[in-house]
């Protein structure tokens, strides 16, 4: 079963690589989309922090098979309110 590595990005910080097995690319991406939602959820207080993050998976050599982004900002309604 071949390994995949998940990638997360953002302004301030590269984080740890995590590897997968899997057998099909239904199945990566799928599992891809749960760890993106586990993640902003366990760290959903620095979303807006960094605002933009960028998850991707690669296989073995590097090769970039799959890209997600989510952007946080906040809307000309709230760029004068405090936080």
């Amino acid at each position: 079963m071949p390994n995949y590595i998940f990638n997360i990005r953002t302004a301030s910080h590269i984080g740890d690589a995590v590897t997968v097995q899997m057998d099909d690319h239904t199945a990566l991406r799928t599992e891809m989309a749960r760890f993106v939602g586990k993640l902003l959820s366990d760290h959903a207080e620095v979303i807006w922090v960094d605002e933009d993050w960028q998850f991707d998976v690669t296989d073995e050599s590097g090769l970039i098979l799959y890209a997600m982004n989510i952007s946080a900002m906040k809307t000309a309604a709230t760029m004068n309110k405090r936080p």
